[in-house]
């Protein structure tokens, strides 16, 4: 049995006036990158929820070190200790294939519907022939598939030859979540649509594509596109760390059915490697195009959607965590209510499997909501 504690942290609030809005540090745990749990190598985690003690948790293990799998932690947060312990993992299964091949899946997204289901985003493979498709699909409490959630056509690369349009390989549908109450689906692109690449501004920030979903099925759980915004991601930013060569967006968690939280993640280089850049955003799209009929975003004119930022991991939570790396971060979920009944957010990291990376979660107390 792993058990991790970890003590709680001192005042740390981070806030945005214009939308009465604050994260305050609360503490942190992590995970030895090689943990075993029933025969598996704990690893990959880019996908959260939280829900009565229980936190569910994805891995993107595309087959080097299991089968598509989803963990299940014990999971408590106080003032003075957190407590993250695995108690059950169940594999993603019962795909279609794809022809005749078995289906490939790169699990990036999760998120809880209120009857029990999840719901699960893949990445898809740009580098197979013919293409792996990016997929939205509902799975059970068990983990097996039910069906897929149709995607826009635009979403969608070419299966073979040169690929004009759809997803860029590695850089698709990582962001994913529900409103509390199911009735609204949102999923994010990590880079922009192949037809919406613009190598002279990629710089100054890409624009990827937000899509919500609307379930208007006379079951729970038939969502179809209902509205598509454009968000921009932040400029690169160089600092004494070293050069950022990429940014993207690495999940996204709804606070309403119009107020997001964004997790942008990037790199930069630093010696003969390369250090993350992770930042939080609060993004807006109330006042931002429906950009759902747009095939190419150039040939059309557009609001994006308003974003205010929230906290910088590389700047912003040195006081309360010192000079550590900071790690790949891709997870975000609503965790439990503290004592005081301010309710928390948990922000988690994909260690990659390798040894030179840790999964690590990290505790905020939400306040001003």
């Amino acid at each position: 049995m792993i058990r991790i504690l970890s003590a709680a942290a001192a005042v740390l609030v981070f806030s945005t006036h214009a939308q009465a809005f604050s994260l305050k540090y609360i503490g942190e745990t992590s995970i030895v990158t090689g943990a075993k749990f029933e025969n598996t190598t704990i690893g990959g985690l880019s996908g959260i929820t939280y829900k009565d003690g229980v936190l569910n948790a994805i891995s993107d293990d595309k087959g080097r070190w299991g089968e598509p799998r989803i963990y299940q932690f014990e999971f408590k947060v106080n003032d003075k200790s957190i407590v993250l312990i695995p108690k059950s993992v169940k594999e993603v299964k019962g795909l279609p294939k794809e022809g005749r091949r078995r289906a490939f899946v790169d699990l990036e997204g999760l998120a809880l519907l209120p009857e029990g289901d999840f719901l699960v985003s893949s990445e898809g493979n740009g580098d197979l022939k013919p293409r792996s498709m990016p997929r939205v699909f509902r799975a059970g409490a068990d983990g097996k598939w039910k069906s897929d959630i149709s995607i826009p056509e635009k979403y969608l690369p070419e299966s073979t030859g040169q690929q004009s349009k759809g997803v860029q390989n590695n850089g698709a549908l990582e962001g994913l979540t529900t409103t509390g109450d199911g009735k609204f689906m949102f999923t994010c692109l990590e880079a922009p649509l192949t037809q919406d690449i613009d190598m002279e501004t990629e710089a100054s920030g890409v624009v990827v594509r937000i899509l919500k979903f609307e379930d208007r099925g006379a079951q729970r759980g038939y969502f179809t596109p209902a509205a598509e915004f454009a968000y921009k991601v932040d400029a690169y930013h160089d600092n004494q760390i070293g050069r950022e060569i990429f940014r993207g967006v690495s999940e996204i968690l709804a606070l309403t059915d119009s107020k997001i939280i964004v997790l942008e993640r990037g790199a930069r280089i630093h010696g003969k490697g390369w250090k993350s850049t992770v930042a939080l955003y609060l993004a807006d799209v109330t006042k931002a195009t429906n950009t759902l009929s747009m095939i190419k975003l150039a040939d059309h004119k557009y609001t994006l959607a308003e974003k205010t930022k929230l906290l910088d991991f590389e700047t912003d939570l040195v006081k309360v965590r010192g000079k550590k790396d900071v790690q790949n971060f891709e997870a975000l979920a609503f965790g439990p209510k503290l004592p005081d009944g301010r309710r928390t957010l948990l922000v988690m990291s994909d260690n990659n499997f390798s040894k030179n990376e840790v999964t690590e979660l990290l505790v905020f107390a939400i306040e001003g909501e």
